[in-house]
């Protein structure tokens, strides 16, 4: 670990954020900084058959610790002299897409894989987390990608209620509609849970996760 390195891991540490990585990326600001956050394992027991009240608020709840995180680190990068950019924790640009990925910063960081589920699934927590991003000149070591996957593993696929999870195995510069269905996952969530709030997210590809721990 050099100086910025562990500069930026103790300002995190600092804040209760203990999972972080480093992975150079193809983008003008080359460096990323990922966040790993876990969400409530008791909340997350919940869901069953669909979202409840309680995840949604924790989701949202957990969003806007992320995106305050990021802007404090942020804001101790362009002290030293470097440029930054913050990735929102639900970025939205079009397509079901934001314009960064979390997922595959992360990935490169050495943190998880992404799962059939199209779900980061994190070494230390499952797939039970929010991540984070901060785009950077600030030079870092960086980890490496972990060759892993979910074997013969199909319980996301046979679970989802919007049938968004094709059961593939996710390998290296796949697109994101090789494994999952964006559109028919956010349709469904429209249709079925608006009743527990605007923008109310599903959860049950991650309670129901053997990596869920």
């Amino acid at each position: 670990m050099n100086d910025n390195n562990k500069i930026i891991t103790d300002f995190f540490n600092s804040i209760s954020v203990t999972e972080i990585g480093f992975a150079k990326v193809d983008n003008e600001l080359p460096y990323a900084i990922s966040i790993v956050i876990p969400l409530s394992k008791y909340v997350l027991s919940k869901v069953d058959t669909m979202p409840t009240f309680e995840y949604f608020h924790h989701y949202r709840t957990v969003n806007a610790f992320i995106d305050n995180a990021l802007l404090r680190c942020a804001f101790e990068i362009e002290k030293r002299g470097y440029n930054y950019l913050c990735v929102g924790a639900s970025q939205s640009t079009s397509e079901y897409k934001g314009y960064f990925s979390h997922k595959q910063a992360a990935r490169l960081a050495g943190l998880g894989y992404i799962g059939k589920s199209a779900l980061f699934i994190s070494e230390k927590y499952g797939p039970a987390i929010r991540l984070g991003t901060i785009l950077t000149d600030m030079p870092f070591e960086v980890g490496s990608p972990i060759d892993k996957d979910c074997g013969e593993c199909t319980i996301c696929r046979d679970l989802c209620p919007a049938m968004a999870i094709r059961g593939v195995n996710y390998k290296e510069g796949m697109e994101r509609s090789e494994i999952f269905d964006a559109a028919a996952c956010s349709n469904h969530m429209k249709k079925a849970y608006q009743h527990i709030g605007r923008g109310s997210v599903c959860g049950i590809c991650i309670s129901k996760c053997p990596k869920f721990r």
